[in-house]
């Protein structure tokens, strides 16, 4: 009783497979492509005569970038079909023993069979301009992203060198003969500290504390003008 099989298999074994059904002495049938949205397929048929049954190999989603490799050296009748297969689609086949450099077929323009009809490229046009839409959506957002976090440490740099200079200059008000006890690297170490209980706050709160801490440095520095 006559029987088919189709098995997928990747482009990379192909060569493999076809060489373990020459050495089991499989017949070659055939071979064909087809254009789909992901490229072209292509359908390998052989037929096993002890058992009357068609075996296929179906690889998908070849582009023009594949290189597929030739099967002639296996099967040489499979030369027309791989020339007829690259004149009309386009594929690359990679050391065939008869190769008509692109000329099996008078064709009026490359790889014809590759063209798609108004409904597939406007929907290929349409999921391009998704795709670029969607790239330059996250690639504001990381910029955005980027400015903030440099907005947020050149704040942060402001406020500590604010807190540092607002500290040093209650300590020399408070105890003038003190002052070189009260080193920059403390007041640094203090401004390190309120920075961190800062960090913690509620963003809104956080920029009152800030602002006034500001404020009270601007007042203390004008005192100290006085």
């Amino acid at each position: 009783m006559y029987t088919t099989e189709f098995t997928d298999i990747p482009l990379r074994d192909l060569l493999t497979t076809v060489q373990s059904l020459k050495h089991e002495g499989i017949r070659f049938v055939q071979m064909c492509a087809e254009t789909t949205e992901a490229g072209i397929d292509l359908l390998y048929t052989f037929y096993d005569e002890t058992c009357d049954k068609a075996i296929n190999l179906c690889i998908y989603g070849i582009d023009e970038t594949s290189e597929v490799p030739s099967i002639q050296g296996l099967y040489f009748a499979a030369f027309s079909y791989e020339n007829e297969t690259h004149d009309l689609y386009g594929v690359h086949f990679v050391n065939m023993e008869l190769d008509f450099g692109g000329n099996f077929f008078n064709v009026a323009t490359d790889a014809p069979m590759t063209v798609i009809t108004p409904e597939q490229k406007a929907e290929r046009d349409k999921l391009a301009k998704q795709k670029a839409a969607a790239a330059a959506k996250a690639r504001k957002a990381a910029e955005a992203k980027q400015a903030a976090e440099a907005d947020a440490a050149a704040g942060q740099k402001a406020d500590a060198a604010a807190a540092g200079k607002n500290a040093g200059a209650v300590a020399d008000k408070a105890d003038p003969v003190a002052k070189p006890a009260v080193s920059a690297e403390a007041a640094a170490e203090r401004a390190k500290k309120m920075e961190e209980k800062l960090a913690n706050m509620d963003p809104e709160k956080a920029a009152k504390v800030r602002a006034a801490m500001a404020a009270k440095a601007a007042k203390a520095s004008a005192k100290e003008g006085e």
